[in-house]
């Protein structure tokens, strides 16, 4: 009879080491990066799995992984055919991060990678860089970055869209979505470098919500909106720019809807469908017969505009004095 009491509770304290082990494990998730580290020469009658046991002893569980990143790291080192070490070969080793489960549920997800062409990362508030893919989560705080020849699409938890252009960044810097038409929602990005569309969601919607997106030289404010915004070499959009180069300029077209354009001193304009602005930090002009230079408006883009343009021109009944310029502190310059 103890026997048997004794077998169970055997039985029961295996089960429940067993448990919290796989929840142990299943709360920590491992990223591999490359690292300073390197072997310079192998030497002869060396394999991966003891060099890596040997550099790694306390990621045993995690050993196979680690030799299947070090091997296509470094394919000069290995022979193609029996996948043994060359020696005399450089290796470079890998860094290992530790990411907690619990971390990564703290975080506040806004938003999914809906599409995505050639390369692109998310940057956390922590400075820990993640290659994004399709359904990629974002979370509040995210900087996106996409390099040249590559781009994305961000579905938001609002049903915003953002359309990330090639070379190009943007920070998630705050996104609440509050039920209903509750105060609180809030959508508030800043373009680091190139330029984006967006469609807004229910926040852009809602006119108890909060919406803001800084580009270091005005401030984009909008009610139901689809915009395309860039910083570029002056006038020339083929190339983009980061908000503090020198020459920046923000160009804007507004494909559907209006936005408000404010600068630091407050002073605010609109922006309405089918027109197109330009700005620089020291003075501000609104360009409404200019056509938008190249490279501002990909094809899909453009096509919406000059569909627009088109049926506008139609009816030529309008005013002069409804396509108002607006200018700021300085000389109308020309594009």
């Amino acid at each position: 009879m103890f026997s048997n009491i004794k077998s169970v509770s055997l039985t029961i304290i295996l089960l429940l080491f067993t448990t919290f082990s796989s929840v142990h494990a299943e709360s920590v998730k491992y990223e591999f990066a490359e690292s300073t580290r390197s072997i310079m020469r192998a030497g002869p009658g060396q394999s991966l799995p003891m060099l890596v046991q040997q550099l790694y002893p306390d990621y045993k569980h995690i050993w196979p992984q680690l030799e299947h990143e070090i091997k296509r790291r470094n394919p000069q080192a290995f022979n193609r055919y029996t996948g043994k070490i060359i020696p005399g070969q450089r290796m470079y080793l890998v860094t290992i991060k530790v990411i907690r489960k619990s971390e990564i549920l703290n975080l506040h997800v806004v938003g999914e990678i809906q599409s995505i062409k050639g390369y692109a990362l998310a940057t956390d508030t922590r400075g820990n860089d993640r290659r994004l893919a399709e359904k990629s989560e974002l979370y509040e705080g995210d900087r996106l970055t996409t390099e040249k020849k590559s781009s994305l699409v961000v579905k938001m938890v609002d049903e915003a869209e953002i359309h990330l252009k090639q070379n190009s960044s943007v920070r998630l810097t705050e996104y609440k979505m509050k039920s209903g038409f509750e105060t609180g929602s809030r959508s508030i990005l800043d373009l680091i470098k190139g330029g984006l569309r967006t469609i807004t969601g229910a926040i852009g919607a809602n006119p108890l919500s909060v919406y803001r997106f800084h580009t270091g030289v005005m401030t984009i404010g909008v009610r139901g909106t689809d915009y395309i915004a860039m910083l570029c070499e002056g006038n020339n959009c083929e190339h983009s720019s980061g908000r503090n180069d020198t020459d920046t300029r923000l160009h804007v077209v507004v494909l559907d809807g209006l936005i408000s354009l404010q600068d630091e001193e407050g002073a605010i304009g609109e922006l309405m469908m089918g027109q197109y602005a330009v700005a620089t930090p020291e003075t501000k002009v609104i360009v409404n017969d200019a056509l938008p230079v190249s490279g501002l408006l990909n094809e899909a883009e453009k096509k919406i505009y000059d569909d627009f343009q088109s049926s506008s021109s139609s009816s030529s009944s309008k005013k002069s004095g409804s396509m108002w310029p607006w200018l700021l502190g300085g000389a109308l310059f020309g594009i």
